[in-house]
């Protein structure tokens, strides 16, 4: 066989070859993105879990916070009527203690 008739067999090879060799390459391709794939389902899910589980957890924040502001905020207007109740007292003392003072003194 010539030199001639052997070169197109030559090119024929490495063309085959380079074609399988692609071939696997893309195989490895996809195999890859199907792994990426997974972790972006994975991370998609990681990521819908973390924000059901903020929400409950603002919903529980503002549950309490809501409890604490209703219990604070009767504490402040029971302390609201006593001061206005012990004014009311001490008018009063004052008025009565006045009448008795200018009794005692005469005035």
């Amino acid at each position: 066989m010539s030199t001639a008739a052997r070169l197109p067999k030559i090119k024929a090879v490495k063309a085959e070859t380079d074609i399988a060799v692609l071939q696997v390459q893309v195989k490895m391709l996809d195999e890859k993105f199907d792994g990426i794939k997974d972790d972006i389902k994975e991370v998609k899910e990681t990521l819908v879990a973390q924000s059901q589980h903020t929400t409950e957890l603002l919903r529980t924040m503002q549950t309490s916070s809501s409890n604490a502001h209703a219990s604070l905020g009767k504490k402040v207007a029971d302390l609201e009527k006593w001061r206005w109740m012990v004014m009311g007292g001490a008018a009063t003392l004052g008025a009565l203690g006045f009448h008795f003072i200018s009794k005692l003194f005469g005035v």
